[in-house]
């Protein structure tokens, strides 16, 4: 081979040593290794928890009413309540259903919480007017909204706050976070639930900040609270 033939025949080689140099590099890259591989892109790209968490506390400190549900899961005799959701607002007024475990049934019973006094329907019978103190055992309706002892403080409260991913819950979309509450204003807020210190997870809506869903660990498994239908008309009444 002459010199001149050899010149493509060189170029030639020397671009398929390239070509098999960025093959080799980008299946190195991409293969186990043994190294660190980089995170989801997607988890790269969620906002800081600790953000999302004081963004979701002052969000909450404005809401006046809203849709919540309460659903409590685990074994635990001395809890009776197991169930509630209804309409509730930042005065402590509320309505709506709750099921309790008597022992050896369980009641679904019509509530409203208006001022001072409890109205309650059981499945037979007439309506019961309670002084609203007999609820401080179980709840305060009166502090949940309420923008400096409510679920606001909860959530500003919580500690190392870690977002976990995006989702969506309930057809909101939503930033699912892991977050560690103390003891207090959450024992407060819902005595009667057994909750406890320790890891929850929270679901903050990406539009408003606001908290859709908290989920507590309890003495007897979980108690799951679900918020929505933020700042709607309300209009409380007794039980008929």
């Amino acid at each position: 081979m002459t010199a001149l033939q050899s010149a493509p025949y060189d170029r030639r080689m020397r671009l398929a040593t390239v070509v098999i140099a960025l093959i080799i590099a980008l299946v190195t890259s991409c293969g186990g290794g043994g190294g660190q591989q980089a995170a989801p892109a997607h988890k790269a790209t969620l906002p800081p928890g600790a953000t999302l968490l004081a963004d979701s506390a002052a969000a909450m400190r404005t809401v006046t009413t809203t849709h919540f549900a309460v659903n409590v899961a685990g074994n635990a005799p001395e809890v009776q309540l197991r169930s509630a959701e209804g309409q509730l607002t930042r005065d402590g007024s509320a309505q709506g259903t709750a099921t309790v475990d008597e022992g050896r049934q369980t009641l679904e019973m019509k509530f409203a919480v208006i001022g001072g006094t409890v109205y309650l329907q059981p499945p037979t019978g007439p309506v019961q007017k309670l002084p609203a103190s007999m609820l401080s055992a179980y709840l305060d309706p009166s502090a949940i909204l309420d923008p400096n002892r409510g679920i606001a403080a909860v959530l500003a409260s919580g500690q190392g706050a870690t977002t976990q991913d995006r989702e969506q819950l309930d057809g909101v979309d939503s930033y699912r976070l892991k977050v560690d509450f103390p003891a207090q204003p959450l024992g407060t807020l819902v005595p009667g639930l057994g909750l406890v210190p320790g890891t929850s997870e929270v679901w903050v809506a990406a539009a408003g900040s606001r908290l859709i869903q908290a989920q507590f660990p309890t003495r007897y498994g979980t108690a799951t609270v679900h918020f929505s239908d933020f700042d709607a008309p309300v209009q409380i009444t007794p039980p008929a």
